[in-house]
Parts: C-alpha cells; structure tokens; sequence
C-alpha cells in the first residue's frame, strides 16, 4: 500500500481515538473540534470513492442526527448522561460532520457542473 493509502484510514483511527480520549480528559475546545474537523475533512477526501458518496453521506448524517436525538429524548424524560458520553457523541459528529459537509459540496458541485 502506498503512503497516500494509509493516510485516509489513519486519520480516521486517529480521530477516533482523540474523540475518546478527549471525551474522558478535557472539556470541549475550539482547538479539540478544529482538529477534528481537519481530520474528519482528510477521512473524506482521501477515503470516499464516487460510488460511496451516498452511503458515506446517508450514514454520518444518521449517526449525527441519532446522536442529536437520543440526547433530546434522554434529556427530556429527566435522566442525566454522563458528560463523558455526551462529549465523545459530540467529538465523532464533529470528525463526521466535516466530511459530510466537503462530500456533499463536492456532489452538489459535480451535479451543477453537469447541466
């Protein structure tokens, strides 16, 4: 495998891991979600084929909107979560979030271009 192959793979591990690491050791910062952001913004450019544009966008939106929802509805029947746990929620919609958002830019410029 080429450097440029491993890459991809590497800083999502990556982000992951910090996600976790973070959750449970530091509070949430500007610079914790710009690293996560530009990791997440690797992951998808170096990882994503046309053919996985679809999933890729189906799948983090319904893991950020899970998230989102299953802390609304937790909230609302009065049970607290552990930070931690809301946190590390928060860290992966952010690694997640940001490739999203370049994907599906590159998608909606691809479809513009084409008529």
């Amino acid at each position: 495998m080429a450097a440029k192959e491993l890459l991809g793979p590497a800083a999502f591990y990556v982000g992951l891991l910090i996600s976790l690491v973070a959750a449970f050791a530091a509070e949430a910062s500007g610079t914790l979600y710009a690293v996560l952001a530009v990791l997440g913004i690797i992951v998808a450019l170096l990882n994503i084929t046309a053919e996985e544009v679809n999933a890729f966008i189906l799948s983090s939106l319904a893991f950020i909107l899970s998230a989102f929802a299953m802390h609304s509805m937790i909230g609302a029947t009065g049970v607290i979560l552990d930070e931690r746990l809301v946190r590390l929620a928060a860290n992966i919609s952010v690694l997640l979030g940001a490739g999203v958002v370049v994907i599906a830019l590159k998608a909606i410029y691809k479809m513009a271009r084409a008529r």
